[in-house]
């Protein structure tokens, strides 16, 4: 029981790691395109942006897959990368078929890789909202002039009869 706590150790470290280097590049992303401030940030613009932010998670995701699939390999579970990346992709995602079970050994693996993927899912979520809300205040600002509080000023607050001009 103690080799599977280990190696799942080492695969929530890597994955961290793997995870944080993809927020530091989105993190990239969002520092310029807040700094380029001459495009206005209208619809085209803010796609593109979640478009961007949307394909370094998936990215980020697939690599966390493919770390505990090769784990998979290498652990004896399964005999193709296919069917250790399938097996992979079904823990981390919560899935759950069922088709394909790891021994008695390693079995605990599973639900170790599908606390890890929940765990990175729910921090996605997290960061596509914040990034959502940086680019609605960002719109709201171009649009009105209002500056938000998510857009970092001590905005007053918004009252029945208020309008958002300054």
């Amino acid at each position: 029981m103690a080799l599977p706590f280990m190696v799942a150790t080492v695969l929530l470290f890597t994955s961290l790691i793997a995870y944080a280097t993809a927020m530091h590049l989105i993190v990239r992303v969002m520092v310029r395109v807040i700094r380029s401030g001459s495009s206005e940030p209208g619809f085209w613009n803010s796609t593109t942006v979640m478009a961007i932010v949307t394909a370094i998670m998936a990215a980020a995701h697939l690599a966390q897959i493919a770390l505990w699939a090769v784990a998979f390999l290498l652990c004896g579970q399964v005999s193709t990368l296919e069917t250790a990346f399938y097996l992979s992709a079904q823990n981390c995602t919560a899935l759950g078929y069922g088709d394909i079970l790891l021994s008695e050994r390693w079995r605990l693996l599973g639900p170790l890789e599908a606390i890890n993927g929940l765990l990175f899912f729910g921090l996605s979520t997290g960061v596509l909202f914040a990034i959502m809300s940086q680019l609605i205040a960002m719109q709201l600002q171009t649009e009105t002039g209002y500056q938000s509080e998510a857009a970092g000023n001590q905005a007053p607050r918004l009252v029945a009869g208020d309008t958002l001009s300054r």
